[in-house]
């Protein structure tokens, strides 16, 4: 199958326990006789001397006590002790071997277990051990065998059984594994996992026909159970019989054709047959039904995920999904906040700050929800809002750096700067291995101690973030910029703002920086070359990049069009506040 395909119907086929090789577990068996306890000694030995025999329960019992104290290895050496007076004590090698295998020694571990199963055959503890170990090491014809054999010693043990079916499954014996499920079976009755699981290796075996047998066990015994004709369809879908998929279908909308499994399987057999129109409007008829559980649409809406970012198409309807999902199931806080993500994708940050909103408001203990609805109020530049929000967050969040840095960011925006510094330090002092985080706090810090002139913190900050990331174009931009104003620094300042314009050409404040770093230095000429780049890369509205251009070309002795320039910025909103002066007096004052 593709792997840009969305396949619906499996997420509604029962998934099978997964049997895991791990044969660990022996609670479940009624029949394992339990390993040694304290008061025995585990000798298979009659010919003992009394004295023997009390020493022997001695050690057994001291060592028993040292490992329950984690004295592994002062247990072994007592357990050793046992077998040095008696040969034939299973017990305390078995003891030995589960220390070994918990020390990680499994040769050890190993050569013990053996010993004990050999002289207790009959004790399932040890022989169940030993199996686990020979997985453990890799032997898994050995752990196979030693199964076979417990199998059929103990065929009514269904914990044994599934256990040997899972060895015969790690191993690739799909038919000997299903006959064992055959056996199963035939104690427990008709189960759908272990249906499941048969019909799965039938199919690794390319035996579909035995396969749609065992899915029909289950409708047989469960005929109005849609989920199960659900199963009978993704496997045809599988084995690519679409004449026989349908008609699993057919057979569903008999028993209810309004069911959202059915839109479901119909939404599947148009997409297969690449009827993609089709195979969307049935899957919007099954998210708008409230009987189709939520988890289900939201496994089926993250396999949007991949395709959003390279298809407009596959956005469109991963929004128009998130967008029933959250009406549906108005009252679940995960379904707003999916949908919040997709209108993120899609760049609708007001729409996905609402979202989170709701989200937060059903359920305000998710901690990405609220990382994301920061984020939405950076992209708005909604900071007074968001100063709200991050003040509530960080009473829930009190060891998250992150809310720390957007606080104070918010702070900073609302030129609250000592307050921000505050918030700052503390939050950068929460980060741990981020240093894409603490480049963050460093600019931020270094932002605000500018803004409050202590000139000497704000260079420190970003030099900080310099070490961090000597690359990033924003930061060489600002860092530069406010040198220039300062006239301090300024070949090193030029240096910077010269290379964020090479990292990021074309930005018509990357270019202001920079040419007023070189009128700073008296390039005049130069400098206007560059304000001319920023006027031709989005610079005619910002009265700052004009009022700029007004001076460079009064330097140049150009004071007609230098005045012209300077009427344009007083115009806007950013010029200096020597902007009026400069056009009564056509005089330069700076």
């Amino acid at each position: 199958m593709n792997n840009n395909q969305i396949t619906f119907l499996s997420f509604f086929k029962i998934l099978a326990v997964a049997i895991i090789i791990t044969l660990a577990s022996c609670s479940s068996s009624e029949k394992l006789s339990q390993p040694a306890v304290s008061n025995s000694t585990g000798s298979n030995s009659k010919n003992l001397t009394e004295e023997q025999t009390i020493n022997l329960r001695y050690l057994y019992v001291n060592a028993v006590k040292e490992k329950l104290a984690g004295n592994l290895d002062k247990s072994v050496e007592m357990f050793l002790q046992c077998i040095r007076i008696d040969g034939t004590n299973h017990a305390a090698m078995y003891e030995i071997a589960l220390i070994k295998s918990e020390q990680n020694k499994l040769e050890d571990a190993l050569f013990f277990a053996r010993s004990a199963a050999e002289l207790d055959k009959n004790n399932l503890w040890y022989q169940l051990f030993l199996s686990e170990l020979y997985v453990s090491s890799g032997e898994n014809s050995e752990a196979e065998k030693l199964l076979s054999r417990l199998h059929r010693e103990h065929p009514d043990d269904l914990d044994l059984s599934f256990k040997y079916a899972a060895i015969l499954l790690y191993n690739g014996k799909y038919d000997e594994t299903i006959k064992v499920y055959d056996q199963i079976e035939q104690i427990i009755g008709i189960n759908p996992d272990l249906i499941s699981d048969k019909e799965r290796l039938y199919l690794k075996l390319g035996k579909t026909d035995k396969a749609a047998i065992e899915v029909e066990k289950l409708i047989a015994k469960n005929p109005a159970e849609l989920k199960y004709y659900s199963m009978l369809v993704e496997l045809y879908q599988i084995t690519g019989d679409q004449e026989k998929a349908y008609e699993a279908i057919q057979r569903m909308q008999a028993i209810r054709s309004d069911s959202p499994y059915v839109y479901l399987a119909l939404a599947e057999y148009y997409r297969s047959g690449n009827q993609k129109q089709k195979s969307f409007e049935q899957l919007k008829l099954a998210f708008g039904s409230i009987e189709l559980d939520s988890d289900v649409k939201i496994k089926i809406i993250s396999s949007y995920l991949p395709l959003v970012e390279s298809s407009q198409e596959m956005l469109g309807q991963a929004v128009e999904l998130s967008s029933i999902l959250a009406e549906t199931h108005s009252g679940e806080a995960v379904a707003q906040a999916i949908y919040g993500d997709f209108l993120v994708i899609s760049e609708k940050y007001t729409d996905a700050k609402d979202q989170y909103l709701k989200s937060i408001q059903l359920d305000d203990k998710n901690f990405t929800v609220w990382q994301q609805l920061f984020y939405c109020y950076s992209q708005l530049g909604d900071y007074k809002e968001m100063l709200e929000y991050t003040s509530r967050a960080l009473d829930l969040y009190p060891e998250q750096s992150l809310v720390y840095m957007f606080h104070g960011i918010a702070l900073a925006q609302n030129d609250r700067h000592s307050e921000a510094i505050k918030v700052l330090t503390t939050g950068s002092k929460l980060v741990v291995d981020n240093d894409a985080q603490l480049f963050q706090f460093y600019s931020s810090l270094g932002d605000s101690y500018n803004e409050l002139k202590d000139y000497i913190e704000s260079d420190k900050n970003f030099e900080k973030a310099l070490k961090i990331n000597p690359d990033d174009p924003f930061l060489l931009n600002n860092y530069s910029y406010y040198l220039s104003l300062r006239g301090e620094k300024l070949e090193k300042a030029e240096e910077m703002s010269k290379r964020s314009n090479d990292i990021q050409p074309g930005q018509a404040s990357f270019e202001d920086t920079y040419a007023w770093i070189l009128y700073r230095l008296g390039k005049y000429e130069e400098a206007k070359q560059y304000l001319q780049k920023a006027l031709d890369h989005g610079g005619e509205s910002s009265g700052t990049i004009l009022e700029h251009m007004g001076d460079v070309l009064f330097q140049l002795g150009d004071t007609d069009k230098a005045v012209e320039f300077w009427i344009n910025a007083s115009k806007t909103e950013e010029a200096s506040e020597f902007i009026e002066q400069k056009i009564r007096d056509k005089k330069l004052y700076e």
